[in-house]
């Protein structure tokens, strides 16, 4: 292996304070970064100058990483005429160009120090060159950092490629296998990798969306607040297809009229368990029997329960899943899988037709899951621990903690329950409801803090911050996030695999007044 550009990979800092701006781990390839206080976290949100110029890094579908920047620089200089939107593919890319509204050929390929690489020529004028941006941003289709620095390195324009662990022999393969294992499928031939975890998404999405068609089936169902870029696919039109959401993920009887008054209309129902960021988890068996009343798809993403967790493939027709959480573990690695369930009436359709949808991970990325995968049921059961110790630590401390949503909260213990594994547990991700403004507990924990979860060292994140920050800026926006139980003063707490007792002291002493 080659020197490394950069820090280290695995745990990243242990349990303490990060300088702000630092990559999170200190790999080259963190997909997070340290924004350690309130103060920073709205700096970041609102691109304020001076933190942008101590925080520059980010999660690279949101801002690309510093190696991409460099190749989309001399990309430019080679294919002259304007700034690139580099993307994973020429698929990619023509996507995203249709979806801006641009003519087609501001869709580019060119080859770069050997490597061709695929992207979107954006116009000067006009929101031609917004529209792209967050088509890539929405679908993950943007260009890994990791082919990135391998262009940059055969240019000779870095002095070394990052250290880590790989798993080169068949890595595809590997993890295909791997999770056809974890979830309980026949083989790998019902998993397909893809660049990111929103990627996957995306592709069961328009997958699903393309099989209902030819039958008249346009409309999808979402249930609750999901994972704001699931949510933006219907939105903002990134999937051609209606949609109605039902707020209430535990309102059964609204879910089965929604579904009754589309009938015939419906092409799929899509679900996350727990939802991302109100933690619910809904009635996946009683959503199974309407969506086969209704004649249409469920759609799951199960990234936060994990397979080792539950069991949602005899339910869903589809699962997705973020590799780049507790998969990985490492927090430094975007990918994504796509799992058909094998006895789905439309398993047969969704295996011929998601190929045509998303993109493979770059071959480097799926060797880094693969070599990380390994230990991803381990990993598991010890973060299930740990988050049944951390929520005992905080009900010590009702005079700061109003309530904890989790897996086992009181909406959606039963519902858990009955997809939960007999040797699974309530998975390590908690949204904590302070009494108290977020600051007096986000600014003194001595965690690592900034986006992203699902990391083998704990992490902390303000994730309506980070998720609904312009919501929180005007009146209107708040009220709409009280509708759904959502505030300022909330934490997310990723709970990752140190030693129980130090995660604990970490928390009581960020907890306990002054």
């Amino acid at each position: 292996m080659s020197q490394a550009v950069s820090g280290t990979t695995g745990s990243a800092d242990g349990l303490r304070h990060i300088a702000a701006g630092r990559p999170v781990p200190g790999s080259v390839h963190s997909v997070s970064v340290s924004i350690p206080d309130v103060a920073s976290v709205i700096g970041y949100e609102s691109n304020d100058a001076a933190t942008l110029n101590r925080i520059s890094w980010g999660y690279p579908r949101f801002r690309p990483h510093p190696y991409v920047v460099r190749v989309a620089e001399l990309a430019a200089r080679e294919d002259a005429g304007g700034e690139l939107l580099l993307t994973r593919s020429a698929r990619a890319a023509r996507a995203a160009a249709a979806y801006a509204g641009l003519p087609p050929r501001a869709a580019r390929d060119l080859t770069l120090g050997g490597h061709v690489l695929s992207g979107v020529r954006l116009p000067d004028r006009g929101p031609g060159a917004a529209r792209a941006r967050a088509h890539v941003m929405h679908t993950g289709g943007h260009l890994s950092s990791r082919q990135a620095e391998d262009v940059l390195w055969d240019a000779g324009l870095i002095d070394g490629r990052q250290v880590e662990e790989t798993a080169d022999d068949s890595p595809a393969r590997a993890v295909a296998e791997a999770l056809a294992g974890a979830y309980g499928v026949p083989g790998p031939r019902y998993v397909a990798l893809r660049n990111s975890g929103m990627n996957a998404v995306m592709a069961a999405v328009e997958a699903v969306t393309e099989i209902q068609r030819d039958s008249g089936r346009r409309h999808w169902l979402q249930l609750g607040w999901i994972f704001f870029d699931t949510m933006h696919l219907f939105e903002k039109k990134v999937v051609n297809a209606g949609h109605t959401t039902v707020p209430d993920p535990f309102d059964l009887a609204e879910v089965a009229r929604v579904a009754a008054a589309h009938a015939g209309g419906l092409a799929g129902i899509i679900a996350e368990i727990p939802s991302n960021p109100g933690m619910g988890v809904p009635d996946l068996p009683a959503l199974r029997e309407i969506a086969d009343r209704a004649g249409c798809a469920l759609v799951v993403d199960a990234t936060i329960a994990t397979p080792h967790n539950v069991d949602v493939v005899p339910y869903a027709d589809v699962v997705c899943e973020s590799l780049t959480k507790y998969a990985t573990g490492s927090a430094d690695v975007l990918a994504g899988a796509v799992v058909v369930a094998p006895g789905s009436p439309f398993a047969a359709d969704l295996l011929s037709v998601l190929p045509r949808y998303g993109d493979e991970p770059y071959r480097r990325d799926t060797a880094r899951v693969a070599a990380r995968i390994r230990g991803y049921a381990d990993r598991m059961a010890r973060v299930n621990a740990n988050a049944l110790a951390l929520a005992e630590c905080l009900e010590r401390h009702p005079d700061v903690v109003r309530d904890i949503g989790w897996a086992l909260d009181a909406r959606s213990a039963a519902n858990y329950r009955k997809v939960a594994r007999d040797s699974g547990g309530p998975g390590g991700l908690l949204m904590v409801d302070l009494k108290v403004p977020l600051e007096l507990v986000y600014d003194r924990l001595a965690v690592a803090k900034g986006p992203s979860f699902g990391a083998e060292f704990t992490m902390a994140s303000p994730q309506v911050f980070i998720a609904h920050y312009d919501l929180l800026t005007t009146p209107a926006g708040r009220a709409a996030l009280r509708e759904r139980g959502l505030h300022r003063d909330m934490l997310r707490v990723s709970v990752g695999t140190e030693p129980p007792e130090l995660i604990a002291e970490t928390f009581e002493r960020a907890l306990r007044p002054d």
